[in-house]
């Protein structure tokens, strides 16, 4: 599935987690984090295409790793930026905890999806930067 399809389910899921009737809304939250998580996998496949590393099975390590070691210049620089504005999400006060392993709720509804909407908003900004620029 296209990152853009991919951007498009997770923007149905967050109007879901905002819709204040939905009782189920813990667990479309961790669907909402999973596929934030196969948004960011996935993007990188597209650029392991682009650059022709030809990964088998995507990692940000595995991808690291083969562009240092064919230098491909373009893929090390999208490299570098990629994962200084990853480091930047994960470390961000408040959405940042959306983004660990064991991830606990202990927001209201309106709190965790007010997160889950400005994760969405950086991570679009993120992928469509990189569209443009690399």
């Amino acid at each position: 599935m296209s990152t853009s399809r991919q951007i498009t389910n997770a923007e149905n899921i967050l109007l879901s987690i905002k819709d204040p009737s939905n009782l189920e809304y813990k667990s479309e939250v961790r669907d909402f984090i999973k596929l934030i998580n196969e948004i960011l996998l996935n993007f990188l496949e597209e650029y392991n295409l682009k650059f022709g590393l030809e990964i088998n099975h995507i990692s940000f390590e595995k991808f690291k790793s083969v562009a240092k070691k064919i230098g491909k210049i373009d893929a090390i620089n999208f490299l570098i930026w990629y994962e200084k504005e990853y480091k930047k999400l994960k470390n961000d006060p408040d959405i940042g905890i959306l983004f660990e392993r064991e991830f606990e709720m202990p927001f209201s509804q309106k709190d965790v999806s007010e997160k889950c909407a400005v994760l969405l908003d950086e991570i679009k900004k993120l992928i469509y930067y990189a569209y443009g620029n690399f």
